[in-house]
């Protein structure tokens, strides 16, 4: 027993057997304290209880109350497991500084996942060195020499992947993109959802399919960056137009319509050009932004959408509608038969009224697409509005948001005070769906209530519905 146990030793039992336990419990008040103000520092505390407090405490007992010898190989293992325990708790802690820490800067935070993977293998790399030369006695000499002649072989085999390995390199130093932007590589376009050393991960646009495209490939072709946090996505769109539409209306047309999609961006500003006199008609190249690669696609198709319905009401006839098959088709129209029907429906315009032909000679059908504007707030008066179908919703400002003043059904007009005396409208007008109205010139109808007074009255309870409505939104917003 006295050959075993050494005063020496005693004590190294006595420290252990005290040590251990209280340590231990320290590891565990402050994981306890740690999990709410600091998480990350909480893995820290678990790693040093249950990595490095046991291995040391059993290396303690063996070497210095056992007094096992120092080449033996339990002593070795022991000391390979506390040198591996010690290098990882290291790296995880490095991971909490360089994070949570004072070098938690953005600059760090954006530092490429990679040259971290870098560091962290190179500092693994000198602890193996160190543990193979000073533990286990290793000539490293002869081991790099070994691995300098099998390195060639392998690098043949590896090929592929060492290729790929610094492709990822090159791409990821660059700094072209990151996670989140929006990239075009060769077939591929959509949103960069992952990214590292081997692969770059595409959710694309038009099916939510996941395109895993390798980096070497990546950086053998050509890749186009369509949008980023700090650069806007630009779609450019080709528009062909009859050659019997002129220019300057076209051009107009395509004004409005870009007006009606609130996704395109002010800056930097859209542009509009002719560009060339083809074969099938006049093209205009639409040039456009807007804040992410799926709002520029959704803005293509309400561009598209919103300008069928203004060539429509314009007389405006796009290069496709010019082609013999389709001169036959009947866009949606009214015949002026229609058109006294409805207005005579009204209650407003009877059909045996003075001056009722010169309000139907200067009525117009007009077809407009949902949330299209048929006025803004702001604009002259200078139309009154007859629903034939759908609905029109009028609105005022109120901040950021539209506040809902009335609706407007098939049969009924629109009008405001502003219509009568020339004042610029108070309300937004909007088509609800998609409706079809007839619009009336306004020196028609003043000149039809000028030849019938008694008349007036129905556009006064008219416009007092208006007023009523305008009056019970604002008395709600104060």
């Amino acid at each position: 027993m006295t050959s075993l146990f050494s005063e020496s030793g005693t004590l190294w039992a006595v420290i252990v057997a005290i040590g251990y336990p209280l340590l231990a419990i320290l590891m565990v008040e402050l994981k306890r304290l740690s999990l709410k103000r600091l998480p990350e520092a909480a893995k820290i505390c678990t790693l040093l209880q249950v990595t490095i407090l046991p291995p040391l405490a059993v290396f303690i007992l063996t070497s210095q109350v056992a007094h096992g010898a120092p080449d033996g190989v339990a002593t070795k293992l022991l000391l390979s497991i506390l040198a591996i325990a010690s290098i990882n708790t290291c790296l995880a802690t490095l991971n909490v500084v360089m994070r949570t820490g004072i070098f938690s800067a953005q600059w760090v935070q954006q530092t490429p996942e990679l040259i971290l993977d870098i560091i962290r293998l190179a500092l693994v790399l000198l602890a193996a060195a160190f543990v193979a030369s000073h533990i286990w006695a290793m000539d490293l000499g002869s081991l790099l020499a070994a691995l300098g002649v099998g390195s060639v072989v392998l690098g043949f085999a590896l090929q592929d992947t060492v290729s790929g390995f610094f492709a990822g390199v090159s791409i990821m130093s660059g700094r072209h993109f990151k996670e989140g932007d929006w990239i075009e590589a060769g077939e591929v376009s959509g949103r960069i959802v992952h990214m590292n050393w081997r692969t770059v991960t595409v959710e694309s646009l038009d099916d939510n399919r996941l395109v895993v495209i390798p980096n070497s490939e990546l950086a053998k072709t050509m890749f186009t960056v369509l949008t980023t946090a700090t650069r806007s996505f630009g779609e450019n769109m080709l528009i062909s137009f009859a050659y019997t539409t002129p220019p300057a209306r076209a051009m107009d047309a395509l004004e409005k319509a870009v007006a009606s999609v609130d996704s395109i961006l002010q800056e930097p500003p859209h542009d509009i050009d002719f560009v060339e006199h083809g074969p099938n008609g006049m093209v205009f190249e639409l040039t456009m932004h807007t804040n992410s690669r799926k709002e520029g696609e959704e803005a293509v198709t309400e561009i598209l959408r919103k300008l069928w319905y203004i060539c429509q009401r314009d007389g405006l006839t796009l290069s496709g509608a010019a082609n013999r098959m389709y001169r036959n088709d009947r866009l949606p129209q009214m015949t002026r038969a229609e058109i006294i029907a409805a207005l005579a429906a009204s209650g407003m315009f009877p059909q045996d009224a003075p001056a009722f032909d010169t309000v139907v000679n200067h009525a117009r059908f007009e077809l407009y697409d949902n949330d299209e504007l048929l006025l803004a707030a702001g604009q002259p008066f200078t139309r009154l509005y007859l629903v034939v179908k759908g609905e029109l919703a009028t609105s005022v400002n109120q901040g950021q948001t539209l506040r809902v003043v009335q609706q407007v059904g098939a049969g009924e007009f629109f009008i405001e005070r502003a219509f009568l005396t020339g004042a610029p409208s108070i309300v937004n007008l909007r088509a609800d769906g998609e409706a079809s109205v007839i619009t009336l010139e306004a020196h028609a109808v003043l000149d039809f209530l000028t030849a019938n007074p008694r008349l007036a009255r129905r556009f006064e309870e008219a416009i007092e519905l208006t007023e009523t409505g305008l009056a019970n939104v604002l008395s709600d917003k104060a």
